[in-house]
């Protein structure tokens, strides 16, 4: 015997059952088309690899392509107004400082100027007229009535801010001083960013309209009596120029941001709505093969197997512990039904697969319809048989009624499909009460199952019961006595002559309905509640429908909800919106985010944020050399073309200048090259080079934070350096102090405000940290207004008559660096909101991940891997009946024999023992299914009380193929014995001789005080039909004359030995294995039929007809036992096997394998020995040798 299906040893000390087969599907790892389709929201990962995930162009393509468009506006508008509150309240604090200050600093002078006055009515002109426009009560509700309203009210307000900043400056040419206007700055970001209109074209309009304004005022009004006039205003321009730029800029950054934003948190609810819909497709699925009541013990224990499976680095196998629980439980008052359908053996020939199928579909979805109805729990079916229990899901005192009505209800059904479908069909239907034990035994395939001496009385009821009624037990039948005048009720004397009946003194009864109206006994029958309500309704309609086709709504449910929950994101989404407009969101996020330094509470998740990558690096570099060329365009103008500046200016602007322009390649890089090239790495050693650094660059947040500071410190260096340096003039005969080679002071604060643009610029660099470096560097330039450089910028035009100069520069650099906060703020908000977002997406994922294992790991159990594929298609159709057509199948049926189920002394805890023994050896079975590295597979079908029920070639990828065709199941048909349908039986009978095997070392090793169980084998091969039946609780099943012949094999078979037809014994002697002719066996449908043993050696080794004579030697035997003496004269086989002994190496010491050493010289494959047989037989040629045994 090889090691295909060997175990060292018992396996029950190694592993238990649900952890072997958990950690055994984990290992496999097999991801089915529902994780693709339930995660197509993670795959937009890839695309952030290459810039689209930040690409503005891209995203707003995206979003008209999801039909998003108006949802995000709507998210959009909800943002803007936070922009809109934060613009106010700045508005208002800036006004009533400005104001404070005016007035202090010209209520003592002498001479008070009309224009003071003007300047505070102008101030409170512009705060009234922002909360006139901007004010919910009057903006809110007209932006819903009037879609142009946001364009309207920003026009509005940005000519309302312009007007009132230049009438001061014009008002007070008139009165001989000229001075500048205060909020240009102001203005260009409000338009950019604070006011409501969405339209970044008419944005970028409106920009380059109020800087011509200014533009327009500086000539005419404040430089109007400077002598350098025209590199002032060509400074103006620059700087203008270059605060437009960084609006606009900030403006695309922002609607980028937002557009990424709002994609993360509606991938993050459709997450959450998957996770839910993942959840009540588990609970379905668990619900659809377990009762309720173990469905939660079931489900933990998996998911901790699972779960410690990720905590764990050691192999399966390193890892294995004692898992002992067994899920049974005992039921102590619960009534059981066992149907079959009459006839069912002859109607099995004779209709095609696909009218097998839907029979079979039709007639037990319609069962499990009516058992719903009834509160009867549906075990399983197994061929025809259909078994269900009342009251083990919860006390029930009408379960023996429940009963009695499903059976007399499914006598109903299956009238009416015989008279639609004119087949001579019907049932027989037995009820029993009493004590049963129930749950599940074995590692793959799980069906759940009833054990105890009661369901076997059940069983008896069924097959010693009448066609049409309901033959039940005297325990039964007491229970029925309140409701007896709804039934005919007789005593069933024929089925008193019964061995069995007689054995158990069990007294007997036939039930069946009066033939009277419905209504007469209608309202003593117990109708469910809540949705079976519903449920039955519909389903009602449905029985009663003749064109309905009907189909299993095991997946269809799941399939329209995970369709509906898709179109439900939009509407969470809304609703998400909705709370945003009533700040719910910030409440939420507070216990995550500190509400003041935005910082996560978490340090963990703080450190993982600041770590995340910047794909807008390359951006902030380019803009940097953008502005850093303007700031030396504007020192240009005012220092008569640098003309002014010493070697310490021209060597700060040379290093600068040098970094950024070197800086643009390495961070623009990796991004050009993925855009054009993919995520493949350039080969390249100087590109891979490039590419390394450019990507280092991205994703190191130190690096990336160095870069920041030095840039930072350089354009601060580049805009003060020159005033710094500039030298002092004193002139004679007098105290005054000018500066010989400065530059215009406002233009030094120009640059500096730019700067403290850019600095606001690098969004993934910690917050605190710029806000620190901003603080630092306003400060710095505080110092040099007020004490460094007094004197220059004592001197200079100031904002209103009155106030010094030096108190303008402090407003102006103070002003923008508060208002670059908040807007900073802002943006720092959203993105470690959408970071939040994200780490929940990615918790979400994973335990969606979880569930999804749980999930196909159940499913796997359930169904074979190619079915559950097709029920896992989301774009299958609703009303798909799955079915397979086989032409070759080799199917096995092994029961268990020799247990003492149910005896009198000490009888439950004799049950639940005998139970516990079945749980193990099934285990061990299932263990040689996983454990097999068979080119063709094993498939367990199903477990039926003690007998174990496997098939070999259900492979959907050959039963088209000209290997497993077989046209005629005639002896001589050599198509039937084509490599391929050898190689399926050979692996079968392997697979019996394996289990038999096992049971043998179970028995020695496992308990020694028990006396051992034996095992009775029957195996059969041919045509099959395959498919899932059922309509809430779905079960893959085969059926055909293949199945009803290896059941007959297995029953009328004797233990420890495996029983074959002739068919197939034929097909073994094909392959040289050796058969003993047992005789003609009487089978239940056939009559008398020729039957075969497979003899086994004492290893459990197929025997091979050359070792023959060893084998009757050992046994005492002296006449070789074979099928036939004539060899297949077409060795074409042989030469096959010999190319193929590869994909049948079963096991070591198999016929296919070819590796070994000692089969290697005795192997019937050889041609040597082909030959020598060919010689030896040539008197006997034509002769057949049958040897009875």
């Amino acid at each position: 015997m090889g090691e295909l299906y060997r175990t060292a040893g018992t396996v029950v000390h190694q592993a238990g059952a649900v952890e072997f087969w958990a950690r055994y599907s984990m290992n496999a790892r097999r991801r089915t088309s529902v994780q693709s389709s339930l995660h197509k929201i993670f795959a937009e990962e890839t695309e952030r690899t290459v810039g689209n995930q930040w690409n503005c162009k891209y995203l707003r393509r995206q979003f008209y392509q999801k039909d998003l468009e108006e949802l995000y506006r709507r998210y959009d508008d909800q943002l803007r107004e936070k922009f809109i509150h934060i613009f106010i309240s700045l508005l208002i604090v800036f006004s009533t400082i400005h104001i404070i200050l005016v007035i202090a600093s010209t209520i003592s002078a002498e001479v008070q100027w009309h224009s003071m006055y003007l300047s505070m009515g102008m101030y409170v002109l512009r705060i009234a007229m922002v909360l006139l426009f901007l004010g919910k009560c009057i903006y809110g509700p007209l932006k819903h009535k009037y879609s142009l309203m946001p364009i309207f009210v920003t026009f509005i307000v940005t000519i309302g801010l312009v007007v009132t900043d230049i009438v001061i400056t014009i008002y007070s040419a008139t009165e001989g001083i000229s001075v500048r206007p205060a909020y240009s700055v102001m203005t260009h970001l409000s338009i950019y960013i604070f006011l409501p209109m969405r339209s970044n074209f008419l944005a970028i309009i409106l920009g380059i309209a109020a800087s011509t304004v200014y533009i327009i005022i500086f000539a005419l009004f404040t430089y109007i009596d400077y002598p350098i006039i025209g590199a002032m205003i060509a400074s103006d321009i620059a700087y203008l120029l270059g605060v437009n730029v960084m609006g606009t800029y900030f403006r695309l950054m922002t609607e980028i941001v937002t557009r990424r934003s709002y994609l993360d948190r509606r991938a993050c609810v459709e997450s959450t709505l998957q996770l839910n819909f993942v959840k009540e497709q588990e609970e379905r699925l668990m619900l659809s093969i377990l009762p309720e009541h173990i469905v939660s013990r079931v489900r933990k224990d998996i998911r901790d197997i699972l779960l410690q499976s990720r905590t764990e680095s050691h192999t399966l196998s390193h890892n294995m512990r004692h898992f002992n629980r067994v899920y049974v439980e005992e039921h102590g008052n619960v009534s059981i039904l066992y149907a079959d359908v009459v006839n069912y053996t002859m109607i099995s020939t004779t209709l095609s697969p696909l009218q097998m199928i839907e029979l079979l579909n039709e007639l037990f979805s319609r069962f499990d319809d009516a058992s719903e109805e009834h509160d009867v729990y549906r075990i399983k079916f197994l061929g025809d048989c259909y078994y269900c229990v009342s009251g083990i899901s919860k006390d029930d005192s009408m379960h023996a009624k429940n009963c009695v009505d499903l059976g007399l209800e499914m006598i109903s059904i299956i009238k009416n499909v015989r008279e639609k479908r004119s087949l001579n069909i019907d049932m027989r239907i037995g009820v029993h009460t009493g004590r049963i034990l129930s749950g599940l035994i074995g590692i793959r395939k799980w069906q759940y199952d009833i054990w105890s001496k009661d369901a076997t009385i059940a069983n008896k009821m069924e097959s010693t019961g009448e066609v049409g009624k309901v033959h039940v037990t005297k325990q039964t039948l007491d229970l029925l006595l309140d409701y007896a005048r709804e039934y005919i009720i007789e005593p069933n004397y024929q089925a008193q002559e019964n061995p069995f009946i007689v054995k158990n003194k069990l007294e007997t009864y036939l039930i069946s309905r009066p033939t009277r109206a419905p209504y007469e006994y209608k309202a003593y029958r117990r109708l469910s509640v809540g949705m079976n309500k519903i449920i039955r309704k519909r389903r009602s309609e449905n029985r009663n429908s003749t064109n309905f086709r009907r189909t299993t709504t095991f997946m269809d449910e799941n399939l329209v909800e995970y369709q509906q929950m898709l179109r439900a994101a939009d509407a969470q989404m809304a609703n998400e919106i909705e709370d945003m407009s009533k700040g719910k969101d910030l409440f939420r996020t507070e216990a995550r985010l500190n509400r003041f330094t935005l910082m996560y509470k978490d340090w963990k998740m703080e450190k993982n944020f600041l770590l995340l990558p910047d794909p807008l690096f390359q951006y902030y570099i380019t803009c940097c050399l953008l502005i850093f060329m303007l700031i030396l365009v504007i020192n240009g103008f005012t220092t008569n073309w640098l003309k002014g500046f010493n070697k310490y200016t021209w060597l700060t602007y040379g290093l600068l200048v040098v970094a950024l322009i070197i800086m643009q390649p390495l961070t623009w890089f990796e991004f050009i090259w993925t855009t054009y090239r993919g995520i493949i790495k350039p080969t390249n050693k100087y590109l891979c080079f490039m590419y390394s650094i450019s990507r280092t660059i991205t994703k190191s947040a130190k690096i990336r934070t160095i870069i920041y500071l030095l840039i930072s410190v350089g354009l601060a260096a580049t805009s003060i350096v020159n005033v710094i340096s500039c030298t002092e003039v004193e002139k004679l005969l007098s105290t005054e102090v000018v500066l010989s080679n400065c530059v215009s002071s406002w233009h030094v604060t120009q640059c500096w405000v730019l700067v403290l643009l850019l600095n606001f610029l690098f969004s993934r660099v910690f917050f605190i940290f710029k806000w620190i470096v901003a603080g630092g560097m306003t400060c710095f330039y505080l110092y040099v207004i007020w004490d460094l450089k007094s004197a220059l910028f004592k001197e200079d035009a100031t904002w209103n008559i009155g106030l010094d100069p030096r108190i303008s520069h402090t407003l102006t650099v103070v002003f923008i660096t508060m208002t670059l906060y908040w807007i900073d703020r802002t943006t720092e908000y959203r993105n470690r909101l959408d970071y939040l977002w994200q780490v929940q997406l990615i918790d979400e994922q994973k335990e969606a991940e979880t569930m999804l294992e749980v999930h196909n790991m159940l499913l796997d159990n359930i169904l074979p891997a190619h079915v559950v594929q097709v029920y896992l298609d989301l774009n299958r159709s609703i009303d798909e009946l799955y079915y397979e057509k086989y032409d070759n199948v080799a199917v096995m049926f092994a029961s268990l024999t020799d247990y003492k189920l149910g005896v009198e002394d000490d009888g439950d805890l004799n049950d639940k023992f005998f139970l516990r023994i079945l749980d193990e050896i099934i285990s061990d079975f299932d263990r040689l299914l996983l454990m097999g590295s068979s080119t063709h597979k094993v498939e367990k079908i199903k477990m039926a009380g003690w007998t174990y029920m496997a098939a070999c070639g259900l492979d959907p990828t050959r039963r088209e193929s000209f290997d497993s065709i077989s046209y005629n199941h005639s002896i001589g048909d050599s198509r039937q014995t084509t490599p391929y349908n050898k190689a399926i039986l050979i692996t079968m009978v392997e697979f019996a001789a394996a289990i038999m095997m096992q049971l043998q070392t179970f028995n020695r090793g496992s308990f020694q005080s028990f006396e051992g169980m034996n095992i009775r084998i029957g195996i059969s091969n041919g045509k099959v039909a395959a498919g899932v039946v059922g309509s809430l609780k779905p079960l893959y099943d085969i059926w055909g004359h293949a199945v009803n012949m290896a059941s007959r094999m297995d029953s009328t078979g004797e233990a420890g030995k495996i029983q074959v037809t002739e068919n197939t014994a034929y097909i073994l002697d094909e392959c040289g294995i050796l058969t003993t002719y047992r005789g003609e066996t009487f089978v239940k449908g056939a009559g008398y039929i020729k039957t075969y043993f497979v003899p086994l050696d004492e290893k459990f080794c197929l025997i091979k007809k050359e070792q023959s004579m060893e084998y009757y030697r050992i046994h005492d035997k002296s006449r070789y036992c074979h099928l036939k003496n004539a060899v297949l004269s077409d060795d074409s086989w042989m030469e096959d096997n010999k190319s193929q002994s590869s994909t049948y190496d079963v096991r070591t010491l198999s016929m296919y394998d070819g590796n070994s050493d000692e089969d290697s010289n005795n192997s019937y494959e050889g041609n040597d020995y082909i030959n020598n047989r060919n010689k030896s037989h040539a008197s006997l040629e034509h002769e057949v040798i049958e040897t009875r045994c």
